[in-house]
């Protein structure tokens, strides 16, 4: 129903549409907040079931502030299965990389030792903190020698501690690099206010497009995967907008927004009420169109409204083993 209605060009969300569109063709959106993204890779206590390092990891990181958030890609690659997803977990990895301010790993299993390897090069070694067991350190090692001599180079923190043998299973003195992770996750600050240069519309796997997702699914939505394209392309011509469903993983884990199930489909909206990114455009008017036209043509999709925007559960397939 929203296709058709966005077709007719004298409908209520046709007209709102059709001035947000203008409006960002004359004047690029600009940076108005930013969450601070951080990537988690390690091990898998069990299937779908992060270490307790890495749980203890994520729970202290965004106790720092409410602003930061920890991803897990199993998680991503879960909420993705919803919406038919059919990328592979290496490419799915490398696109959260590429939007993560910051990539930790804890080198715990032979799997994160592989993702060292592949987040070691040159292009995203500077984002990288490393947890390592003390017992290898200077060891002479590849593995010391290798990445963990480019991270080296380009100062980014590699942070040591005497690793318990049954870490996988329970939480070991994991709290000892807590001190020296908070420095580490806080540096680098990021700049807000600035216009965006590139064409919003060209979606990638950047901040400024996640964040214009988020924006989007909060002055559409609810919206459904399938009808988020159909607003873009009404906004921005036909042209490929596959990133679109990563970038909603990616949203959902860093729990900006959130998936209701409705009928056959998954709905999504956004957890908070304020966007991203500053609009030379009335967002206010557009949000309230779209949301009176939902709450006549789909009011199932606000019963959960009001209740606990995120609910933690088991991240899904297991990726790290």
């Amino acid at each position: 129903m929203l296709v058709r209605d966005l077709k007719h060009k004298n409908s209520a969300i046709s007209k709102q549409l059709e001035k947000f569109a203008a409006r960002l063709r004359i004047r690029h959106p600009a940076l108005s907040r930013a969450n601070r993204l951080l990537f988690l890779c390690g091990a898998n206590r069990s299937p779908g079931v992060p270490s307790p390092r890495r749980q203890a990891i994520k729970r202290f990181v965004e106790n720092i502030s409410s602003d930061y958030r920890v991803i897990y890609a199993e998680g991503v690659f879960n909420e993705l299965a919803k919406v038919g997803h059919g990328s592979n977990a290496l490419d799915l990895e490398h696109e959260i990389s590429e939007i993560a301010d910051r990539i930790l790993i804890v080198l715990e299993s032979p799997s994160a030792f592989c993702e060292l390897g592949a987040f070691a090069h040159k292009t995203l070694r500077e984002k990288l903190i490393i947890v390592n067991d003390s017992q290898f350190r200077g060891n002479g090692s590849f593995i010391d020698t290798g990445p963990l001599a480019a991270v080296r180079e380009c100062k980014s923190p590699i942070l040591w501690y005497p690793m318990g043998a049954d870490g996988l299973a329970k939480t070991d003195g994991i709290g000892a690099i807590f001190s020296d992770l908070k420095a580490a996750v806080d540096g680098r600050p990021i700049s807000v206010g600035k216009p965006t240069s590139a064409d919003i519309g060209d979606l990638s796997a950047s901040k400024l497009s996640l964040y214009f997702i988020h924006d989007l699914v909060l002055f559409v939505g609810p919206v459904t995967h399938a009808e988020l394209i159909d607003v873009l392309i009404t906004a921005f011509g036909k042209k490929s907008f596959d990133m679109a469903k990563s970038l909603l993983g990616i949203l959902r884990e860093a729990r900006l927004i959130v998936s209701n199930q409705v009928g056959t489909d998954w709905a999504f909206r956004a957890t908070t009420t304020t966007p991203f990114l500053q609009y030379a455009a009335d967002t206010n008017a557009l949000m309230a169109t779209f949301r009176r036209y939902h709450l006549q043509t789909n009011p199932k999709r606000f019963a959960d409204e009001h209740r606990g925007t995120y609910v933690e559960r088991a991240v899904g397939p297991a990726i790290a083993a």
